[in-house]
């Protein structure tokens, strides 16, 4: 996610430079074919480029918008995993009997259990290999049961509500207690749907084909609207313009598929961090350092 004041145009130019550049060139050569070579069947003035570019100005602004509501969903959802994340911890150190060795340390197994299930979800959801962030925080006999399973998270949350269960069959729960803990995990796999439905489903191919092709329509029009009254002036105003539609789309397409591990992206990383710090915390354990934005971006 980007965090900085403006724009990194060192990022940004690289994506864009070509298509403006194709632009202006093709605008200058039909303002040179009017102007110098006299070919008058590049120029339609009556074009009525007013209201073409009022209708696909409309139209990229609701899939932008459409594309931010992705975007926003799924910060949101991690919001409410950060908050899940310290209430489950609360409830594992505070509702559980801990007045035993064997008691403390499964509340302190909930605690690592979670933290684990974070990072876990995050890799799931940008499709890269969960076991790398937990070896060395779960057990070897624990990696073992995940590694049969497609849904790494999934299965993590299983392991917790066997945990509970255990707990509750020992007398450390009572039945109220054990409700709230798995309300509490009935909350993660609820905000771990709503990711997942976030990854699998693609913005509509509509929004993604008929944008650029309107928008590509549109440039391709406008320097034979302009020629006429503009003249040699005409790349300069065209590819402007042009470049304003083409930088709408382009930003609606950047945003539209918030867990791709880009600049662009939820900062699962630094939130998992932040989970972290605050969980290990919460059990009195040393915590690392949290991640700062690097160059004004944060992942």
């Amino acid at each position: 996610m980007i965090v900085r004041d403006h724009m990194p145009w060192v990022r940004v130019w690289p994506q864009v430079s070509r298509k403006f550049g194709a632009l202006f060139l093709y605008d200058s050569t039909i303002s040179a074919l009017y102007v110098f070579a006299g070919v008058t069947a590049v120029s339609l003035p009556t074009l009525p480029l007013g209201m073409m570019g009022a209708a696909l100005s409309i139209f990229l602004a609701f899939r932008t918008k459409s594309a931010y509501d992705r975007w926003w969903e799924a910060r949101t959802l991690w919001g409410a995993l950060v908050n899940s994340s310290r209430t489950l911890a609360r409830q594992a150190l505070t509702l559980i009997d801990g007045r035993t060795s064997d008691a403390a340390e499964l509340q302190r197994g909930l605690v690592v259990s979670q933290i684990a299930y974070v990072h876990a979800l995050r890799c799931h959801l940008r499709g890269q290999n969960v076991f790398p962030e937990l070896r060395g925080r779960l057990e070897p006999a624990c990696l073992s049961f995940l590694r049969a399973h497609e849904n790494v998270p999934a299965a993590i949350l299983q392991c917790m509500a066997r945990d509970l269960r255990a707990a509750f069959e020992k007398g450390w729960l009572d039945s109220y207690r054990w409700t709230a803990v798995d309300g509490t995990l009935t909350e993660l796999t609820n905000i771990q749907g709503g990711c997942e439905r976030i990854k699998n489903t693609p913005m509509p191919r509509q929004y993604d084909y008929f944008p650029r092709l309107l928008t590509t329509i549109f440039c391709i029009l406008l320097p034979i609207g302009l020629v006429d009254g503009l003249g040699m002036l005409t790349p300069i105003a065209s590819t402007l313009l042009g470049a304003i539609f083409m930088t709408i789309d382009h930003v609606g397409r950047e945003i539209e598929s918030p867990f791709d591990n880009t600049v662009h992206d939820t900062p699962m990383t630094s939130l998992s961090r932040t989970i972290e710090i605050n969980l290990r915390q919460l059990a009195g354990e040393e915590a690392p350092n949290p991640l700062h934005p690097v160059g004004g971006f944060v992942y």
